[in-house]
């Protein structure tokens, strides 16, 4: 699953085929209410209509009565579907929540059971086979009685793989910690975007990047999308006979891109925030796991699609110099005839000079973490799924691990920022000097680890790894290199990466 943004090639659906429904909850039994501006509403009602949906409106709906409203029954194979909520959500699992009005968080239970979740939600508009469907969730506040019930802060990254043209709009960050909104900051999100639905010939690109801009200060909105086909919600103005140049929508993130120097696959990673460290549910942690902290990365990065291939080694050498050759390979490489295994990290050095030839570097120990989380808050394993360990070359075989040793890089699904093998067959180095004690003292922003030390912070495990300890995410070991250590290269986002990427 990646963060899509889309080209510009454009169709027109029929009107009736056009369908919205606005979501309102507000009036909660057990948690603080919550005032809306109908004004605010009525603007984008009035803009969804101009642009030929039909709207539909439900408000205060407990729990259950969201999946039995006539909208959802009524929808039809092919229609467009656009679905605004304002009101209070929440993640849980891995999965995000719309909380409905009679929500008691005193009730035992966890969210599956007591709120109306969204993957849920959007699975019921996959099997009406609908057609383009747009998610836009205005929850950016939560009361602090719903913080005990939830597993992160604000919305993970929806899981929209296997379930068709989506988009997913947010109005804030992922795992976005609650904010207190006046009258006008709550507005904010609903205006920007009735005011870019109205705007002749916007896009659903348009409407994506559009909303992710100076909103509010407090909020910043994020956006996810499976849509490949193109959308525009009205028809463009006639051009003028001299039209001025315009700013073209950043598509060149759409998609991973090869770079020039070390011929390998790099994956745009957006700024962002999480919390990184020992998940709060973790029975394992370790004392250098600890505290779980709030990292803020304020730079956009691309990284590494796999770890560094002997291939690709085998290129930066002939290309630096050539007279020098691959090192002893270990025994489970085979005299590096599979140049599509990983490459060993057998030292720091090794790994640096191969980034620093690509135009980049080794990521921080902080950006390794983010990258691997790819928008999930509080996750124990990857995906936190139970069959996790079926995903991942670790000790032994089970499920898709069917290999003993080293295995070809791209054999296990990627994570959701489409990153593969971020955890086992080969242990990644970062950049980071380890150091036990760091996350106590760590920079709230762009970490970089500490300034020395005698060994290096790796991450993620090996193909001769404990799956039982070595597959929790927040998992940190240390070392110098060696035969069953890798690692990716990160290369910030500038025109002058983007002119080495293609």
């Amino acid at each position: 699953m990646r963060v899509l943004f889309l080209s510009l090639a454009v169709f027109t659906l029929a009107a009736q085929d056009r369908r919205a429904l606005l979501l309102v909850n507000s009036e909660y039994q057990k948690l603080a209410p919550r005032a809306v501006n109908s004004a605010d509403l009525d603007a984008l009602k009035s803009a969804l209509a101009a642009a030929k949906f039909a709207v539909s409106e439900e408000r205060n709906l407990a729990q259950g009565q969201i999946e039995k409203i006539a909208f959802l029954s009524s929808i039809k194979q092919g229609d467009t579907v656009l679905i605004y909520y304002t009101g209070y959500a929440m993640q849980s699992k891995s999965d995000n929540f719309i909380v409905p009005v009679d929500y008691d968080p005193a009730k035992a239970g966890d969210a599956t059971f007591l709120a109306q979740s969204m993957t849920g939600f959007f699975q019921m508009l996959d099997d009406k086979k609908a057609g383009v469907k747009m998610m836009l969730i205005d929850a950016p506040e939560q009361p602090a009685a719903l913080l005990p019930k939830a597993t992160g802060a604000g919305l993970a990254a929806p899981e929209l793989a296997d379930l068709g043209q989506i988009a997913f709009l947010s109005a804030s960050a992922l795992n976005a910690l609650p904010v207190a909104l006046d009258a006008t900051e709550r507005g904010a999100f609903v205006r920007q975007i009735a005011e870019l639905i109205r705007k002749p010939g916007t896009t659903l690109v348009e409407l994506l990047v559009g909303a992710q801009g100076s909103v509010s200060k407090k909020i910043s909105p994020f956006s996810n999308s499976t849509v490949t086909a193109a959308f525009r919600f009205t028809d463009p103005p006639p051009p003028p006979k001299e039209a001025p140049p315009s700013k073209p929508v950043d598509s060149f993130i759409s998609k991973d891109r090869v770079n020039s120097k070390d011929r390998q696959s790099y994956v745009y990673i957006p700024a962002g925030k999480f919390l990184m460290g020992c998940a709060k549910d973790d029975t394992k942690c370790e004392e250098h796991e600890k505290p779980q902290h709030e990292v803020t990365l304020t730079k956009a990065f691309w990284m590494g699609e796999t770890e560094v291939t002997v291939e690709a080694y085998k290129r930066f050498l002939e290309m630096t110099d050539p007279k020098k050759k691959l090192p002893r390979a270990p025994v489970e490489h085979e005299g590096w005839r599979n140049t599509n295994l990983p490459m060993p990290a057998f030292s720091y050095d090794d790994a640096a000079a191969f980034c620093k030839f690509a135009g980049g570097r080794l990521p921080s120990e902080a950006e390794w973490e983010y990258a691997a989380r790819a928008g999930k808050a509080n996750e124990i394993v990857p995906l936190s799924s139970e069959n996790a360990r079926e995903k991942a070359n670790f000790h032994g075989r089970k499920g898709n691990d069917r290999f003993d040793y080293v295995a070809q890089v791209k054999q296990f699904d990627p994570n959701a920022f489409g990153l593969f093998d971020m955890f086992g067959n080969l242990w990644e180095m970062t950049s980071d000097f380890y150091d036990k004690g760091y996350y106590a003292a760590s920079p709230k922003s762009d970490p970089k680890g500490p300034a020395s030390g005698k060994e290096r912070a790796s991450r993620g495990g090996s193909w001769d790894s404990d799956p039982a300890q070595h597959l929790r995410i927040s998992f940190r070991n240390k070392g110098n290199g060696g035969n069953i250590v890798g690692w990716r290269c990160v290369i910030e986002d500038s025109e002058e990466t983007r002119k080495l990427l293609r």
